[in-house]
């Protein structure tokens, strides 16, 4: 049974949320590299403190989805029959992340994510933390569901080549494809640990 939302965590998460509403819109009227944190704030009607509260850049804003997909892909491993393998909750959980992009309205950021990347020539240290959380807490979800030790690299690996495939996938495909071909390129990570 889950606990009653207090004041004090309703408040912070409309914060949270109109900080990310206001960055949406100027990044998308006005660009990524066009607006300025102070301008995020104001429209967001906090102080420039309060954004660094919530959120260490304005590139953070951006991958501010990632960390609440992960109860997605926790979900699907819930989901799992007792015949499932490893080697289906690292294909589930990463196809789950990938649906809960594809289905979550993240996707208005998408294009202002990849031009973002490409300028910068590579992952921002912003996104690489949270990916290497994301695997980390997925390693940890279905290492608890297969325990044997001797799977534990496998795993790892795994979910890592899946990540990275639906990564680079995710900025090389544009619009309507983008989905899609994340979800091919899980199969297709997936297919030398079968």
């Amino acid at each position: 049974m889950s606990q009653p939302t207090g004041l004090r965590e309703r408040k912070r998460q409309a914060t949270r949320a109109a900080i990310v509403r206001a960055a949406t819109e100027l990044f998308l009227a006005r660009g990524f590299a066009a607006t300025s944190v102070t301008e995020i704030a104001t429209a967001a009607e906090v102080s420039r403190r309060t954004f660094f509260l919530y959120f260490p850049s304005k590139e953070d804003v951006l991958f501010h989805h990632i960390e609440g997909h992960l109860q997605i892909a926790q979900r699907a491993l819930d989901e799992l029959g007792p015949e499932a393998t490893a080697w289906n909750a690292v294909q589930e959980a990463t196809t789950a992340l990938v649906d809960a992009f594809d289905t979550a309205g993240v996707d208005e950021l998408a294009d202002l994510r990849t031009e973002m990347i490409r300028g910068a020539q590579g992952l921002p240290a912003s996104l690489m933390v949270r990916l290497q959380s994301v695997h980390t807490t997925l390693v940890t979800l279905i290492r608890q569901r297969f325990p044997d030790p001797a799977l534990g690299p496998e795993i790892s690996a795994h979910l890592g080549a899946c990540l990275g495939a639906v990564a680079a996938t995710a900025f090389s495909a544009h619009g309507a494809r983008r989905a899609p071909a994340m979800r091919t390129a899980v199969q297709q990570a997936g297919a030398g640990f079968r």
